[in-house]
């Protein structure tokens, strides 16, 4: 499937909804899902916002890029919006008229939006479920991402060493990432007891002892995966190694009951019995479990109550933790079982059977 390809099947998703909520037109604003419908396209310039500086109208027979004179030639050319079918509709960069502009081409009629404009119909959570089944295309730029990014953080933490900051320890993750165009959405780096403290360490200025924790939201042409790591210096306590088992164990669990069409709490509910059995209950209600991803880090935070059925071809990735340890690998939901987006590379690779699938997993490294 080439980029064109996958964009006239996402057109053909965008237009049944727009048919279904009887709208004249849809309007997406936000980088995710602009970056969805181009098929990799980015329209972001700041990191401090969802929104992106350019827009799509889909009409039930138009195609538009709405931008002002700054933004409009580069998003033509250099992501490739004008072999894709675009219009080009621009203003000047002192204007705000995309409104204006959107009304010319709709008239009066009912128009859909991701993000809650007056006038506009606000339908971001229809628009999100359009994302979930991931396309040809969408699967291989994932397993591109997750080799890159499980390769970045596990070279990265195999030349850390004792003295070192946690922020620094970001910063050469993030130098990694960004030789392949990769960018960090979000990041966590937690030394020693900061890992037992905070289940969202963001980093600091303390220096590493003996052990590191490394979390980070990664994300390539709008796709994101999270990965986790953990280095410890010198042998770890046996009682340390055998939770991280533990957590493997319960990772790998959720992995293997994330099935097509079955609800996505099921996963959860699997592993809330195994915190319960293992010897750590109530650990889960100390942080979310993971669920649903694709263009955000997590499209649904899957909850006890949650109804959502899992979907073909939809992403996941489930973040168990025990105060001290956490494990987190991504992976696509498929009808033969789950395709691993992330995993082991340089890591020590550790073997967890369970409910018939054989999961290959990264150990603990220790240094």
């Amino acid at each position: 499937m080439n980029r064109l390809e996958e964009v006239q099947v996402k057109l053909q998703r965008v237009r049944h909804l727009i048919e279904q909520r009887q709208l004249s037109g849809l309007l997406l604003k936000t980088q995710p899902n602009f970056s969805w419908l181009t098929a990799g396209g980015l329209n972001s310039v700041g990191i401090a916002t969802e929104l992106g500086v350019t827009s799509i109208l889909v009409t039930p027979d138009g195609l538009y890029l709405i931008a002002n004179t700054i933004e409009a030639p580069r998003a033509m050319k250099e992501e490739g919006l004008g072999e894709l079918g675009f219009t080009l509709l621009t203003f000047d960069w002192y204007e705000n008229r995309e409104l204006q502009l959107v009304r010319e081409i709709v008239g009066d009629g009912s128009v859909g939006c991701d993000v809650a404009v007056s006038g506009l119909l606000h339908i971001a959570d229809d628009v999100a479920k359009l994302r979930y089944e991931l396309t040809e295309g969408e699967v291989d730029r994932y397993l591109f991402l997750g080799t890159k990014v499980s390769t970045a953080i596990e070279n990265t933490l195999m030349e850390v060493k004792p003295g070192d900051s946690e922020a620094e320890v970001i910063g050469r993750l993030c130098a990694e990432l960004w030789k392949d165009r990769i960018d960090a959405v979000g990041y966590q780096s937690a030394a020693d007891e900061r890992a037992y403290l905070y289940r969202h360490p963001i980093p600091t200025m303390r220096r590493v002892d003996k052990y590191l924790m490394l979390c980070i939201n990664a994300r390539y042409k709008g796709l994101v995966t999270s990965i986790t790591r953990l280095v410890h210096f010198g042998q770890p306590a046996s009682e340390l190694l055998r939770q991280f088992r533990h957590n493997l164990e319960i990772e790998c669990a959720m992995i293997a009951k994330t099935r097509v069409g079955r609800p996505m709490r099921e996963p959860l509910l699997t592993a809330i019995e195994m915190y319960e059995q293992l010897g750590y209950a109530g650990e889960w209600k100390l942080h979310h479990q993971g669920g649903a991803m694709g263009y955000y880090a997590r499209d649904i935070r899957v909850t006890p109550t949650t109804q959502d059925l899992v979907g073909k071809n939809q992403a996941f990735c489930w973040n168990p933790s025990i105060s001290g340890t956490k494990t987190e690998d991504a992976f696509i939901a498929t009808p033969d079982g789950p395709k691993m987006i992330t995993g082991p590379v340089v890591y020590p690779a550790v073997t967890v059977e369970s409910n018939g699938f054989e999961f290959k997993r990264p150990g603990m490294l220790v240094l």
